[in-house]
């Protein structure tokens, strides 16, 4: 799975506390998880004649309730913006 363009490595921690080494950290966290989700939302998924189905019995299921499963969690990610 892509997760996006890291903008950089992560400081590697100094062997005394140093508040430049944690702001550096933190800066560069930002940046990355600020492109996380970028490389997820380029595409757009689409899906029909999905029943929304939150529950699914892993010992007892039908191909066309594994799909309104499937169908519904693309949705809920579309919804959040997860995904295009």
């Amino acid at each position: 799975m892509t997760t996006g363009n890291r903008r950089g490595r992560l400081p590697s921690a100094p062997v005394d506390y140093n508040v430049r080494w944690g702001n550096t950290l933190i800066n560069q966290l930002e940046l990355n998880l600020s492109s996380t989700n970028l490389a997820a939302s380029v595409d757009n998924y689409n899906v029909s004649n999905v029943t929304l189905d939150r529950t699914m019995d892993a010992d007892s299921t039908t191909l066309a309730e594994l799909a309104d499963v499937l169908g519904t969690l693309i949705t809920d990610l579309k919804n959040r913006g997860v995904i295009g």
